[in-house]
């Protein structure tokens, strides 16, 4: 009976998002710094307010406003396990979007993470559901569509559904390779450094343990985007040594991207190299190699065939071909950097300093590496700034720390660790949190290279009206220190909401559309708002409505 039911679910019928010819700026799965582009871009003709439907039988389970760059999004889940998000909408169907607008007075905030229960919106495949726009993080009008096991929240390929609604012919395009010979266990071309080659020479000589990467890209029938590639397999001699799927990532996984993809590379070209090896701290299910991680051992006078294959979501592959020859020479050995301290990826890393503590717990590694220490003198900041690294060095995910604060701190509370890329960067440092305990600040971070330092904030935010038109109220709120945290309005202690779009500090409400009745007379108008270190301010006027 579980069996048969099973089947049911998973045969459920899916439908297109839109009621247009289904177009795609962007695919699943494409590497970006620090995540995978988590679903596909669905062009809208570079319009606006097109309707958007739901691709399957099921219910709307969440909307999401104005939060994690999503901006305007649905969540529609399905019965046969798997959950729909709808990203960058300009407005909701009618009854989501009085749901929504009821949550927001009721918890007075207007950014939203709102769940519905399975019976309240039951929708259709093919029902209308929202309008198409251009909100949150996204660059131009389309609908960011992703997939998700409902249980485990894990990204999956939406073409694994939807792939009948689009046409595609063409094969990846796979463009060269990288070496990358292991530190002090192999070399490459006469060379331990890592190097990009083109496929047309074909033949090559390696002594040792040797990994590859290749850059390849995905396009499609008609479209000049550039996509992602679903599927890579690397063969020896006619053996798999390493593969991948790109689908089923575990959200918690996201930054891993930077360790499958060569991080550093990309930074200095705005290219990816997609390593065909995986390194020891990297738990991406969706890599698969054996015993060797992906790693070649070259290690006998003889010629090594190596075979890529790369594939698409519709079976079109392209196949490449090199030679490696197996020759002896001499390996390097690979000296400790002077004055860094080891990282290890595989246990806990406690570091203890004047002045800072880190704790990087294990699991936020890649491989084991090196922590350089170093201070840099911050101006007025209330701590030296410490830095960890002199290249780039993402964590899987955040770590602690702690830095130790001046005596005679007057406000201890208003303490907090910041961060900048640079000792000399302009504009805002980025607020890495602030619990004070026994003279010592804790924070959290993700980033070696980055300079953290203590800062103080006794500054309220900044409040400035731009109009007071009850139809176009708008406001500026800025806060040059810790950050806004929150802010709220009112007329006469009736709360209203003030919405905000792609420019975060920019407020705005039509009274209209709010329950404060219009009286014609005198009104008082309230707006206050407080950072992340509690300051609060309030600015307090007169408007007619």
């Amino acid at each position: 009976m579980n069996f048969f039911l099973g089947f049911l679910l998973s045969a459920l019928s899916f439908g297109s998002p839109v009621h247009v010819p289904v177009q795609l700026a962007g695919n699943f799965g494409e590497p970006r710094p620090n995540h995978f582009h988590g679903g596909i871009d669905v062009k809208t003709e570079r319009e606006v307010n097109l309707g958007v439907y739901s691709i399957a039988d099921g219910y709307v389970s969440g909307a999401i406003v104005e939060k994690f760059g999503y901006g305007h999004a649905l969540m529609v889940t399905h019965p046969n396990g798997y959950t729909s998000y709808y990203f960058h909408l300009n407005r909701f169907a009618p009854q989501i979007e009085a749901a929504v607008k009821k949550w927001q007075y009721a918890h007075h905030q207007f950014a939203a993470e709102i769940h519905f229960r399975p019976g309240e919106f039951p929708v259709a495949k093919g029902q209308f559901i929202a309008l198409s726009g251009n909100t949150g993080a996204s660059k131009g009008p389309h609908i960011h569509l992703e997939m998700h096991k409902t249980k485990s929240n894990n990204l999956c390929d939406p073409l694994n559904f939807l792939k009948s609604f689009i046409k595609d012919k063409t094969a990846p395009a796979v463009y060269s390779f990288k070496s990358y010979p292991q530190p002090g266990e192999g070399v490459f071309q006469h060379s331990s450094d890592s190097r990009i080659f083109t496929f047309d020479k074909g033949r090559f000589q390696a002594w040792g343990k040797v990994g590859f990467g290749i850059r390849a890209n995905d396009h499609m029938d008609s479209v000049y985007n550039n996509y992602g590639v679903r599927y890579t397999r690397l063969y020896c001699d006619g053996k798999l040594v390493f593969s991948s799927d790109v689908n089923n990532i575990p959200v918690s996984c996201n930054r891993m991207v930077n360790s499958w993809g060569d991080y550093d590379h990309f930074l200095h070209t705005k290219i990816w190299f997609m390593k065909s090896f995986i390194e020891p701290g990297n738990t991406l299910p969706i890599l698969r190699a054996g015993a060797n991680r992906g790693i070649i051992n070259f290690n006998q006078q003889r010629d090594y065939h190596l075979r890529y294959v790369v594939s698409d979501a519709f079976g079109n592959q392209t196949v490449k071909e090199f030679t490696v020859h197996g020759e002896p020479q001499a390996i390097s050995s690979v000296a400790k950097p002077e004055g860094e301290l080891p990282l290890y990826c595989n246990k806990d890393n406690r570091i203890n300093a004047d002045g800072v503590r880190l704790n990087i717990q294990k699991g936020l590694l890649a491989k084991d590496g090196w922590l350089l220490m170093r201070t840099v003198p911050m101006g007025n900041a209330l701590s030296m700034g410490y830095s960890f690294s002199k290249a780039p060095y993402p964590l899987f995910n955040y770590a602690e720390i702690n830095i130790k604060a001046k005596d005679g701190i007057r406000n201890p509370e208003k303490l907090y660790i910041a961060a900048r890329n640079s000792a000399a960067g302009g504009g805002p440092s980025a607020y890495c949190g602030g619990i004070y305990t026994n003279g010592w600040v804790k924070g959290r971070f993700r980033e070696l290279s980055d300079i953290y330092f203590l800062t103080s904030d006794e500054t309220a935010p900044l409040i400035t009206k731009m109009n007071l038109d009850p139809r176009h109220l708008f406001f500026k709120i800025t806060d040059s220190g810790s950050g806004l945290k929150a802010y709220q309005a009112s007329v006469d202690g009736e709360f209203i909401l003030l919405e905000f779009g792609k420019n975060k500090e920019v407020f705005f409400c039509d009274l209209t559309e709010t329950p404060v009745q219009r009286t014609g007379k005198e009104r008082t108008l309230k707006v206050s708002a407080v950072d992340n270190r509690d300051n609060r301010r309030e600015f307090v006027t007169k408007i007619k409505y």
